[in-house]
């Protein structure tokens, strides 16, 4: 039997050939997995023998890995906002970027705790709203998705998550199927390029492309969703978006074009722009770019 510092180091060699970003970390996520352990406990074990069907698993989960797959739909499980999402290819791999919106909508209650009804459109595994109903049970969360797939996924992370509680959930084109008005309205919506999704489509990228495309320059879905949301937003409500650094210099004039004010970006904790958010009102028009 093989220790388990030979097996990461394999591992490690196999996942830096085949241009993982974070090979070792990746191998002793999936060394960990194959072992029904912690990661700490593997890094705490580098001299103990591994059991042949943890080897075998391991190195399964390897060539999936160097294949291209993340490790998040390997193990069907992603961490976000200090919940375990599950996840499969029906849906996006939570990322920890997108935990920005969740602490602004927070921070956006704490200024207003009058604020009670929020709605997560773009939901797919539901991290965002399922996130911001387990810090703040008072508010009202419901949250809307294109995808059919993906409602399946957002309900077994709801009921989950949220102790057997679901929440409000719609089949939507964006907003366009709603009727209610809310207080805030989230969505982490597909921003990229469709060139840059054509390209990953290419290599078997296994996220679902719907989620990803976001039209020539990665702001059509993103444009549709501003320009429909003031008929959602009660007045002085709040628009609170996720968008590709590059994007946010146009996405501004439209928010602003479409009636939102205090306009603001907030950075991640990379320091890269990442959230987008303005309030709906009727007043005059402020002009600038507040940058958090």
């Amino acid at each position: 039997m093989k220790t388990v510092r030979e097996l990461l180091t394999q591992g490690y060699r196999k996942l830096f050939l085949a241009e993982v970003d974070t090979p070792f970390l990746d191998a002793a996520v999936l060394l960990a997995f194959a072992m029904g352990v912690s990661k700490e406990k593997v890094l705490a074990s580098l001299p103990d023998p591994v059991d042949e069907e943890s080897e075998l698993r391991f190195q399964t989960h390897l060539n999936t890995r160097a294949a291209g797959m993340p490790v998040s739909y390997i193990r069907r499980t992603k961490e976000f906002f200090g919940l375990d999402f599950y996840v499969d290819e029906r849906v996006l791999v939570p990322r920890p970027d997108t935990e920005t919106l969740v602490e602004k909508v927070l921070e956006l209650r704490r200024a207003d705790p009058q604020m009670r009804d929020v709605h997560d459109a773009c939901t797919g595994s539901g991290c965002v709203a399922i996130a911001l109903k387990h810090a703040a049970p008072e508010l009202r969360v419901s949250a809307s998705d294109i995808s059919a797939a993906a409602a399946e996924v957002f309900g077994m992370n709801a009921d989950r998550l949220l102790g057997g509680r679901s929440l409000p959930f719609r089949l939507s084109d964006l907003l366009q199927d709603l009727t209610e008005e809310f207080d805030v309205i989230t969505a982490n919506p597909p921003y990229l390029r469709d060139d840059e999704v054509d390209g990953m489509v290419k290599i078997g990228w296994p996220e679902p492309p719907l989620s990803l495309r976001g039209g020539a320059d990665g702001t059509q879905v993103t444009a549709r969703l501003i320009r429909s949301a003031p008929s959602r937003l009660r007045p002085g409500g709040w628009l609170v978006l996720e968008a590709a650094p590059d994007q946010f210099l146009k996405l501004f004039a439209i928010m602003d074009q479409a009636g939102f004010r205090h306009i603001e970006v907030d950075r991640d904790l990379a320091g890269r722009q990442r959230v987008i958010s303005g309030r709906r009102e009727t007043g005059p028009r402020q002009w600038g770019f507040a940058d958090g």
